[in-house]
């Protein structure tokens, strides 16, 4: 019965929505912090295209998460899918408690605007999400699993931050005599 409920909300957009362009690392707008949208944005005929434009985009791309500074638009707001475990999620004006008593763990991502390339960092197992939806409803939940590490990286994206500065942030702390003796490759 979910499943088709999915299938009908994405049928639904396909119906109207149109692909965006994806922009890629070194784009400028990657590195804005979002702005904030208003209850009157939310519910304006253009945020909810945007939100169907970025539902078909998300699905044409094969992601399971895409925000809104991915196609150029510099808007706190993303959308999330991973079946069977994440439900068509749309997120805006994002609030995320990381819920540092549950640890972290690695996670190898993917990155729409970084095509071809996985890298390797650390999440947290459990976040604390507060947002409101594209109805302007405020909703709060808690998120564990591919949830949470989706969550984790779309919110990286409203706030300028890419996988790649969380690899090179881990970097920082070395020292240079462990650098110096490690092997070039």
């Amino acid at each position: 019965m979910n499943r088709l409920i999915i299938l009908a909300i994405f049928a639904t957009f396909s119906v109207w929505a149109k692909p965006l362009e994806i922009i890629k690392l070194g784009h400028p707008t990657l590195r804005l912090e979002a702005q904030e949208l208003s209850y009157a944005d939310i519910q304006s005929p253009e945020i909810q295209s945007l939100i169907s434009d970025m539902a078909e985009t998300m699905a044409k791309s094969n992601g399971v998460g895409l925000a809104a500074p991915q196609v150029n638009k510099s808007l706190r707001m993303f959308v999330m899918k991973s079946w069977p475990s994440v439900p068509f999620t749309v997120v805006i004006n994002p609030k995320i408690e990381y819920l540092e008593e549950f640890g972290q763990k690695s996670s190898t991502e993917g990155c729409l605007s970084i095509p071809g390339k996985t890298l390797t960092v650390k999440r947290f197992k459990k976040v604390h999400l507060s947002y409101f939806d594209q109805h302007g409803s405020h909703v709060s939940q808690e998120l564990s699993g591919m949830g949470a590490i989706i969550a984790q990286h779309e919110y990286d994206h409203l706030n300028g931050v890419m996988i790649v500065d969380l690899i090179e942030s881990l970097f920082q702390g070395m020292v240079g005599n462990e650098l110096s003796t490690a092997p070039l490759m």
